[in-house]
């Protein structure tokens, strides 16, 4: 037993300190160099070949948006058809869906589509939610 009455090894000096780091090394992604948040654009010679399979998702909108959502489903419809998505707009289960087709080249674009419709059926505007399907942002 040491002089204050606890069993083990004296305390070490402040001189000694434990090195948390012994065992790091250096990493190739850990340079300056790299921004680690850059998005990069996707190009459509990154995919071979079409996709798979289909992927589709739905939403459902209330009934108040449905006057708005009939007038922009045009907008809509063109600007996913540039990316290679079909969406479809059903008033009666009042349901916004959409899902890929042999065009997309893309396969993340099926989530922003998604999240297009997501916005679309919240209230938001169908020129800001269109944004969501630039690369940019």
């Amino acid at each position: 037993m040491s002089a204050n009455g606890t069993k083990g090894t004296e305390p070490k000096s402040s001189s000694e300190k434990k090195n948390h780091n012994k065992y790091r090394r250096e990493k190739p992604w850990d340079n300056e160099n790299i921004d680690h948040w850059k998005i990069e654009e996707w190009k459509p010679e990154y995919m071979k070949s079409t996709m798979l399979e289909e992927s589709s998702f739905a939403t459902l909108f209330p009934k108040y948006r449905e006057q708005y959502l009939r007038e922009v489903w045009g907008q809509v419809t063109k600007a996913l058809k540039k990316v290679g998505i079909s969406c479809e707009l059903n008033l009666i289960e009042g349901s916004m869906t959409v899902r890929t087709t042999r065009k997309t080249t893309d396969p993340y674009v099926i989530l922003k589509a998604r999240d297009l419709i997501k916005l679309l059926a919240r209230s938001i505007p169908v020129e800001k939610a269109i944004q969501i399907l630039d690369d940019g942002t």
